[in-house]
């Protein structure tokens, strides 16, 4: 016998509003909780807590809601008075429970730095298992420390970005006085989870340069605290933490072409992420490893650290590490002539993603969406291209919906792109297109400190030799690799 659905009081508040409302349009649409969730890519377990107002709804999954139920807008709109209600009693669990499990006198971060203290007070702690939202952590945290760096009139991007480099600098060395204490509590790794937020997010915006220093030297430090005195039920939860770090630490090294430094990073990342049993994450050490090597032309053992995580993990795997998997083994196979082997992956990677419940999922998974999606399938057809011209064109298709699709959170996956289309265009036999894409290029190297962007763009020239003959594309040759 099924239980009678909790009755809900609208006037309560906005979260039991907001659940009512979707219980009602849900049913008016003749969807059932499963069906909803997964056509929103969410779960049935989630839509079921937000109707009981037992959990709010988040920006995306509201936005996706109105598309689904084609609302017109309404959930997109009453987010805002939703998350505006104070969840007291759960806010004050969280706060009890971290005091309860501080250990010691840890120093506080926030206490070592005040422009630290500024940017992790700048957002709400999250609930223990849920993770900081990371576009809204970046524009609090950027924001607070381009107003401490840079004057109000001050518009150029490079003194900007400096100013920001310094206040990185402040995290870096308030982070490593976390070494040298003797006992480690849970606060500790929340502040250090805080921070790796932090640099996450300017990684994604302004590119590795900006952090790849910093980075290094907190994942470094970090290390020592699996040595100091904590409780044997936290170590888990420090490895997590310290593997995380070391994951940035290895992927910004590897995007400003420090290549030994990611390589051993990336290394430390996977011993730390195997002893804490964190499949999730050792799946993602083993995708940073494969781009690295990608990046390198060594598409053979990049082919085989892709294939070890699909045998070793297979039966552990969610839909959307399956799917991260496929997609990036797909352009590995693609340069080494496996056509078949190439489209087989992506179409294993299409299926998995489409299965895939983004509540279940692990939190790295947020960066794989379509768009992601698309750029693999750029990625692939842009290498058959270079054997068979007749693929250019869908090259250039794939890649544009994958520009189309990233958010100004992202500009360094905006501009690789940019780059692949460019050099599609060229392949495509459509030097006009592929040059004033390059000249847009050219405008901006400053936008995002990554040396990967920069050679990118230097090897643009191999395929703008497929228009060999024009002067304007043997000067746009000539000026790429004076880079």
């Amino acid at each position: 016998m099924p239980y009678p659905e909790r009755q809900l009081t609208p006037e309560a508040g906005p979260r039991e509003w907001f659940g009512n409302e979707l219980r009602l349009v849900r049913k008016k649409r003749g969807l059932t909780q499963q069906e909803l969730g997964k056509q929103t890519y969410s779960s049935e377990s989630a839509i079921a807590k937000i109707e009981k107002a037992e959990r709010p709804c988040n920006p995306e999954l509201a936005r996706e809601l109105d598309r689904v139920l084609d609302t017109g807008g309404t959930f997109g709109r009453a987010w805002a008075h939703v998350v505006g209600q104070a969840d007291k009693p759960g806010r004050e669990a969280y706060k009890r429970s971290t005091q309860a499990d501080e250990i010691g006198d840890a120093a506080s971060i926030s206490g070592s730095s005040p422009v630290v203290g500024e940017m992790l007070a700048s957002m709400p702690q999250p609930f223990r298992g849920e993770s900081l939202d990371r576009r809204a952590f970046l524009s609090a945290a950027t924001g607070l420390a381009l107003r401490a760096a840079v004057p109000e009139k001050t518009t150029d991007s490079m003194a900007a970005s400096f100013g920001l480099r310094s206040q990185v600098d402040q995290v870096a060395a308030a982070c490593m006085h976390l070494g040298s204490q003797r006992k480690v509590g849970r606060a500790d790794v929340t502040r250090l989870n805080a921070v790796h937020a932090l640099y996450q997010s300017l990684d994604y915006q302004f590119g590795g340069g900006l952090v790849y220093e910093s980075v290094g030297q907190v994942a470094d430090s970090a290390v020592a605290l699996l040595e100091r005195e904590h409780s044997e039920h936290l170590r888990p939860e420090l490895m997590d933490s310290i593997a995380n770090l070391r994951l940035l630490a290895g992927w910004t090294a590897f995007d400003m072409r420090d290549h030994a430094s990611g390589l051993r990073h990336f290394a430390g990342a996977e011993r730390l992420a195997t002893r804490a049993g964190n499949i999730s994450l050792a799946i993602y050490v083993h995708y940073c490893q494969a781009r690295q090597l990608q990046h390198l032309r060594q598409n053979r053992d990049a082919i085989d650290v892709l294939r070890n995580a699909q045998e070793h993990f297979a039966d552990r795997a969610t839909p959307g590490a399956r799917s991260v998997l496929d997609a990036t083994i797909a352009p590995s196979l693609a340069a080494l002539g496996d056509r078949k082997g190439a489209i087989a992956a992506l179409n294993r990677a299409t299926d998995s993603f489409e299965t895939m419940v983004r509540a279940d999922e692990p939190p790295w998974i947020g960066w794989m969406d379509r768009a992601e999606l698309a750029a693999q399938f750029g990625r692939v057809y842009r290498d058959f291209a270079r054997q068979d011209r007749s693929f250019a064109e869908g090259a250039a298709e794939w890649t544009k919906r994958a520009i189309e699709g990233f958010d100004e959170g992202m500009q360094r996956s905006s501009l690789l792109n940019q780059v692949g289309l460019c050099s599609a265009w060229f392949l495509a036999g459509e030097p006009g297109t592929a040059l004033q894409i390059g000249a847009g290029l050219l405008k901006q190297p400053d936008r995002v400190h990554s040396a990967r962007i920069r050679e990118r763009i230097v090897n643009l020239a191999r395929d703008a030799r497929a228009c060999a003959g024009r002067s304007d594309v043997e000067d746009f040759i000539a000026e790429i690799t004076a880079i």
